[in-house]
């Protein structure tokens, strides 16, 4: 049994795991707009909350993290939609629960899950990315994460896709993730239908639901820079599989097939196909939350 933690921009998920990635318990909690104002203290007040209530329930030394982000030895380096630069978060929390914080990036810890829990062991090469607030990637290549040596790298929500384009958070202009994090979908459909951006999501994808036809321009978009993105990353590594984890795994009955279809009828992919596998993690938005557990 470990607990894993996962941490985002707009979302913190605790889980306790057994040694079969199975969640036995689990702690959730969205930001809300004026929580994201203070994220960093907010975030870790809730992880240390939580878990010094488990430390009242079970037995542990060791607590896994995966956040958004460059992570090297315990520091954020960078986490442009965290706001956390140069922060050593695993002494703070240390101090804070008394066990081990081990941290790394949440998308490489997303797609350790996957991997060992998933059905990806059927592939070589994967291209795997989550799309929540931002952007988040890593790349098995025939069962080996791959990694950069001076910083974890495969951030592909910082690739631009367009050199004039909305300006990242990063500073830079037309990063990725600007057009096909879930968090982009979600704010112009939100825009569009003069909705709160408190909005849980439940009630969200029922309002979506129920508002196709109007958001028929939304979604095209979305898709359109999403593929163009995906197509770049399919150009450079020729994966056996794609993988999409994250919020999106939330919206995939409605942009999943849209999204296959784009890239194979479209003259994106350099090498033409006849087919692509482009699937949903099997362990949704859970897949942080596992992977993060493996670390300790």
């Amino acid at each position: 049994m470990n607990i894993g933690i996962d941490l985002g921009g707009s979302h913190v998920g605790i889980g306790v795991v057994d040694n079969n990635g199975k969640i036995l318990e689990k702690f959730e909690k969205d930001f809300s707009v004026e929580e994201k104002k203070e994220l960093k203290n907010v975030a870790i007040q809730y992880i240390v909350d939580i878990v010094n209530k488990l430390k009242e329930k079970y037995e542990f030394s060791k607590v896994g993290l995966g956040v958004a982000g460059t992570v090297s030895n315990g520091v954020i380096l960078k986490s442009v939609n965290l706001g956390i630069k140069n922060f050593d978060m695993k002494k703070e929390l240390e101090k804070r629960i008394g066990v081990n914080v081990i941290i790394k990036n949440d998308a490489k810890c997303a797609a350790i899950a996957e991997y060992e829990f998933g059905d990806l062991k059927l592939y070589d090469n994967i291209l795997f990315l989550t799309l929540g607030t931002g952007i988040g990637g890593a790349y098995i290549y025939e069962g080996k994460l791959l990694e950069g040596t001076n910083y974890d790298g495969f951030e592909y929500g910082h690739m631009i896709i367009n050199k004039n384009g909305i300006e990242c958070k990063c500073g830079k202009r037309g990063c990725f993730e600007r057009y096909g994090s879930i968090l982009s979908f979600k704010n112009k459909v939100i825009q569009k239908l003069n909705l709160s951006h408190d909005i849980p999501g439940p009630e969200l994808r029922l309002v979506i639901d129920n508002s196709k036809e109007e958001i028929k321009d939304i979604i095209n978009e979305y898709i359109d820079d999403l593929s163009i993105g995906i197509s770049n990353l399919v150009n450079i590594f020729e994966p056996d599989c794609i993988v999409i984890g994250g919020g999106f795994a939330r919206y995939d009955y409605l942009l999943l097939d849209k999204l296959h279809e784009k890239l194979l009828q479209s003259n994106l992919l350099f090498n033409n196909r006849n087919e692509i596998i482009i699937k949903t993690a099997k362990l949704g938005n859970d897949a942080g939350i596992i992977g993060a557990s493996k670390l300790v």
